[in-house]
């Protein structure tokens, strides 16, 4: 888990594991995991970005894309708009938003808001089949926080060089060689404010009355739940904007061994992490 200033991109608190001595693999900056449904934030956001209204309504049938077939809604029926369809994570309102708004828009909109790793086009992508890390996903619905600005999530602010100091007894004097505030390469306006905060209203629901009610705690909260075939990874992404936090929970063996839950278990344990 990891847990992010949404207004500067800082890391305020990580956990990558569970004992250091017994494992110095951090599973929030080097595990690449299948992000599941965490991943529909930019399918809905490159939809916004082309002006498809988040009310225009999509069928709940199956659907046929690239040779590929897909279930009808889990949850709902009839039509949905993007709200329902996000609230109720159902995959196919999903997949038919982002072929509207076109695969490429999508892994545009994901780089654009930090995702580094490498990204295919396909209609599985949508749905989360593209590996990513826990930091990567964090600081993306961060920047949907914080109006669209994407920061990248760092631990170091500045570096001194402590053999180069005016004084040498005053850690001020010393030279500068690295300061967050002037890497321009560390800050881009990813998404409009405008199209941050439908998503954020958008991410509400899920859980005030979607999948990620076990998340809730009043403070007006916003996320996502994820969860990968076999249920083999459990995620729960969400942000509290009046307190300016983001946080990214991730549960999962470092084997790819199924597990017994769902990501209703790491929605509780953010809830549980963020309540007053």
């Amino acid at each position: 888990m990891v847990t992010l200033d949404t207004r500067t991109g800082e890391i305020l608190a990580l956990v990558g594991g569970v004992d250091y001595k017994q494992s110095q693999f951090n599973r929030v900056t080097q595990a690449k995991r299948q992000p599941g449904s965490t991943f529909k934030l930019f399918a809905y956001a490159a939809a916004l970005e082309k002006g498809i209204s988040p009310q225009k309504t999509y069928s709940c049938g199956g659907i046929r894309w690239q040779g590929q077939a897909y279930k009808p809604c889990e949850r709902s029926s009839g039509e949905t708009d993007m709200y329902g369809a996000m609230a109720q994570s159902e995959n196919t309102i999903a997949l038919q938003v982002a072929r509207e708004a076109g695969l490429n828009s999508v892994v545009n909109v994901a780089q654009r808001l930090g995702v580094k790793s490498k990204l295919q086009a396909v209609p599985g992508l949508v749905l989360g089949q593209s590996e990513t890390t826990v930091l990567e996903m964090t600081g993306a619905y961060a920047a949907v926080a914080n109006d669209g600005v994407w920061n990248r999530p760092h631990a170091i602010r500045r570096i001194l060089d402590g053999g180069d100091c005016t004084n040498n007894n005053d850690w001020r004097t010393c030279r500068e060689i690295y300061n967050f505030q002037t890497d321009n390469s560390a800050r881009q306006q990813a998404l409009s404010p405008q199209v941050s905060r439908t998503m954020t209203r958008m991410l509400k629901t899920v859980i005030s009355n979607g999948t990620g009610r076990a998340a809730s705690v009043g403070l007006g909260e916003a996320g996502k739940t994820g969860t990968t075939d076999r249920a083999v990874d459990l995620w729960f992404i969400g942000y509290i904007p009046r307190k300016n936090l983001a946080t990214g929970i991730w549960l999962g063996n470092d084997n790819n061994s199924a597990t017994k839950g769902s990501s209703g278990q790491a929605a509780a344990l953010w809830g549980s992490y963020h309540r007053p």
